[in-house]
């Protein structure tokens, strides 16, 4: 895993090895709709990817559990195969965080959703079903998030 930083410095988090920024040409073919996420990376083979977008919405912890599973009920919508999920709400370093995860075109996923230093935070990542080492680093890049001290760790 290596820190990086988010957002003009604002986050900071650990995302694995190998996760990069994605090439323009992955991303229009990953992402068609023109409104995408703000930061898009992933792995140069396209088997796992990270999404990141910082929104100014400040969240208590009622209206993250309620945009959680209001999340998850639209998804549910869509993809009939999501109605076994549940949605996690977790506290974590500086924030909470609720999330949850999908089977969609062979890929494992998770929808975070977390209120951070007065803003929500969304994102998603994604690997080949039944890599749950990747899965697990991927879903690590959102439980370590943090606001970024601009320290340097002892």
């Amino acid at each position: 895993m290596k820190e990086i930083t988010l957002f003009d410095d604002t986050l900071q988090t650990a995302i694995p090895e190998g996760i990069e920024d994605m090439p323009f040409e992955m991303i229009r073919v990953m992402f068609p709709n023109e409104q995408r996420p703000q930061i898009i990376m992933g792995s140069a083979d396209g088997d796992a990817y990270l999404t990141f977008s910082l929104l100014d919405k400040t969240l208590s912890r009622q209206q993250l559990f309620v945009a959680s599973h209001g999340s998850l009920a639209l998804l549910r919508k869509f993809y009939p195969s999501c109605h076994n999920q549940i949605v996690h709400v977790i506290p974590l370093e500086d924030s909470m965080c609720g999330w949850f995860s999908f089977t969609r075109h062979e890929k494992r996923n998770i929808l975070f959703i977390i209120a951070i230093d007065g803003k929500m935070l969304l994102g998603t990542c994604g690997c080949r079903e039944g890599d749950e080492e990747r899965f697990h680093e991927l879903k690590m890049a959102f439980l370590s998030v943090r606001t970024f001290s601009g320290k340097e760790a002892d």
